[in-house]
């Protein structure tokens, strides 16, 4: 799985939750973010994560976790005009990126999307390639993609391009030929948290901590 990364794309402005979604905590403890960071590590590639230019790592992600993985930390200088800016940062700077050249396939993961099992990603990424684009859509769910969506090489110029809008939608509804799309169980697929009222049915879900 060389060849694949994924993005976790946390540079959002969370105005709908009213505060910094990225730091609220869920019943077991963990921020949101981390939670979410913690579904992506044991997929087994590589991975960045982007942030807004004037956000912390420490005090995101804790000191320690922000040293480790500090290389692994990119910038959206375009945040505030949303998740296509923000995509379109992101691709850029991977393309720009001699170290990930060898890099074919690149999975948006999104930061408040926390349910998503590792296990989905590798199904995702058994049909992925650098032709195609691969979505995940919940079993008895007709006309609900979700999360993450593995694009690869050949889009990248597109994304890259983006500056707002609808992002990553546009660039995957002028190459329908190339979507792949795979059922799945996971809810997590589409599972995300943009109101304090999502986050509080989340905590009810999940059991407490030491439980």
């Amino acid at each position: 799985m060389s060849e694949t990364i994924i993005l976790v794309m946390a540079a959002g402005q969370s105005r709908r939750f009213g505060s910094d979604k990225r730091q609220a905590c869920l019943a077991d403890g963990q921020t949101l973010l981390m939670a979410t960071l913690s579904q992506v590590m044991p997929c087994e590639v590589d991975w960045r994560l982007l942030l807004r230019e004037d956000d912390d790592p420490a005090a995101l992600l804790g000191d320690d976790f922000a040293r480790e993985h500090a290389r692994r930390i990119w910038r959206a200088p375009q945040a505030g005009n949303g998740l296509g800016a923000s995509l379109g940062d992101a691709f850029r700077q991977l393309s720009e990126d001699a170290t990930l050249a060898h890099v074919q396939v690149a999975a948006v993961w999104l930061a408040d999307m926390a349910q998503i099992a590792p296990q989905t990603f590798h199904a995702l990424h058994r049909e992925a390639s650098a032709e195609h684009v691969v979505r995940p859509v919940l079993t008895g769910e007709k006309g609900s993609p979700g999360h993450p969506v593995l694009f690869g090489r050949t889009l990248w110029r597109e994304l890259a391009a983006l500056e707002g809008g609808e992002g990553a939608r546009e660039v995957i509804l002028r190459h329908r030929d190339a979507l792949r799309e795979v059922v799945v169980s996971d809810a997590g697929i589409l599972d995300d948290i943009d109101t304090p009222a999502m986050l509080a049915e989340r905590r009810r879900s999940l059991p407490p901590p030491n439980a």
